[in-house]
């Protein structure tokens, strides 16, 4: 069983931490029982926790970094739709410039919006990133110097 207040291991059937010495309720134990229970099954508490970022007003947690690869496996889809119609439209004009799309632009329409799509979703990855330390930090109280000058 994991300490509540300082984080600390204890027996299963501990009654007081063997750290800090908080005292372990039976209400505790039944939660983190049904926590173990149901983190094993199909519905889980990601699921509600994705529900509950994504409707937080105050903008505490990022929905951005759980959906981004859903966005990018999409850009991807939306890639090679977009070179398919590419070849579609080539080939009903000249049989040369069909060819053409086929061989050459089609690939080239593809690398190039997959590209983009990386580099944008990397950015987004990049700006999330440095921003998330950021919100941890103001969170956290200030440091209280101890010591007093008598000048």
């Amino acid at each position: 069983m994991v300490c509540n207040d300082c984080g600390a291991s204890n027996e299963n059937d501990a009654v007081f931490c063997m750290n800090c010495g908080g005292s372990f309720s039976q209400l505790w134990k039944v939660k983190n029982l049904l926590h173990h229970h149901f983190s094993h099954t199909e519905l889980s508490f990601r699921s509600l926790h994705f529900l509950k970022a994504l409707f937080d007003l105050s903008f505490k947690q990022f929905v951005s970094l759980k959906v981004i690869k859903v966005v990018y496996t999409l850009s991807i889809f939306s890639a090679a739709l977009a070179a398919l119609v590419c070849i579609i439209a080539g080939f009903y004009g000249p049989r040369f410039l069909g060819i053409f799309m086929l061989l050459i632009g089609a690939p080239l329409i593809f690398l190039l919006i997959v590209l983009y799509s990386r580099v944008v979703m990397e950015l987004v990855l990049f700006n999330f990133g440095t921003g998330e330390p950021k919100v941890k930090q103001e969170e956290q109280p200030e440091p209280v110097d101890s010591i007093e000058w008598n000048l």
